[in-house]
């Protein structure tokens, strides 16, 4: 089988020291400026639209994104690497579908989700890919590569189109990771996988250094410790720019 069909983990399996590049390399900065020009051009474009070609484009968004994971399941099961560990219950998996439910329902609930756990994570795992063992030219590396920039690019394109993020919707959102979170923690004990990376860094070097600081045993209270203070970056802002603008309006 061709180097292009491996997994991350038949890598690891076959070619363990195998790194084709590493973190804020010239390659990786490269991708990662490649990939902020193609969200900038896309919000650009899509702020140009109209309402009706703005559902559109999000439908053709959320199309390319089921098509992207039903390309990876595909060619894994051709090659026989499939694992329990490619069901799509990681949170950036989970958020493939809530941008399908987005285009139906175009709800703020669900776009504050997707701004507030999948823009996050699809952030962190293009500036810090756990695939660096993977070459460019590879599957599973053009897979990660782009569904991690469609979900980037989905949440940015709301905000494109005039959606701002509350405050006060984010306690239903933590509602409803928290309903991800609990089961998905009891699976990963029974199928002995990683979803939401509850049980490993998987080389991610920022949660890596949530075990440097909590312990590998501890290593997930670090998470939502993470995740707090993400959230106040990203909320303050709004926060601050809403308390302003009702100042000036009394």
């Amino acid at each position: 089988m061709s180097v292009f069909w491996y997994t991350k983990e038949t890598m690891d399996k076959l070619c363990p020291d195998y790194i084709r590049f590493e973190h804020f390399s010239p390659l990786h900065l490269g991708v990662t400026a490649a990939f902020i020009l193609i969200i900038i051009a896309a919000m650009l474009f899509y702020r140009r639209l109209d309402e009706k070609k703005r559902q559109k484009f999000l439908n053709v968004m959320a199309v390319l994104l089921i098509l992207d994971e039903i390309w990876k399941h595909a060619f894994i099961f051709a090659t026989g690497q499939w694992e329990w560990g490619f069901l799509p219950l990681h949170l950036c998996s989970i958020n493939i579908f809530v941008c399908v439910w987005h285009t139906f329902k175009r709800d703020d609930i669900s776009a504050e989700a997707l701004y507030a756990l999948c823009l996050p994570g699809a952030i962190i795992a293009l500036l810090m890919p756990t695939w660096t063992n993977l070459p460019l030219w590879n599957a599973m590396s053009l897979h990660s590569n782009s569904v991690h920039l469609l979900l980037a690019m989905y949440p940015m394109l709301l905000l494109a189109g005039g959606f701002r993020p509350n405050i006060k919707r984010l306690p239903k959102v933590a509602l409803m990771l928290l309903c991800e979170v609990v089961p998905i923690f009891f699976l990963n004990k029974v199928l002995d996988t990683n979803f939401f990376f509850l049980n490993g860094t998987a080389g991610n070097p920022l949660l890596g250094l949530l075990a440097e600081i909590f312990g590998k045993e501890l290593y997930f209270i670090g998470l939502p410790v993470l995740l707090a203070f993400v959230w106040a970056a990203m909320y303050l802002p709004w926060f601050l720019t809403e308390k302003k603008s009702e100042k000036q309006k009394a």
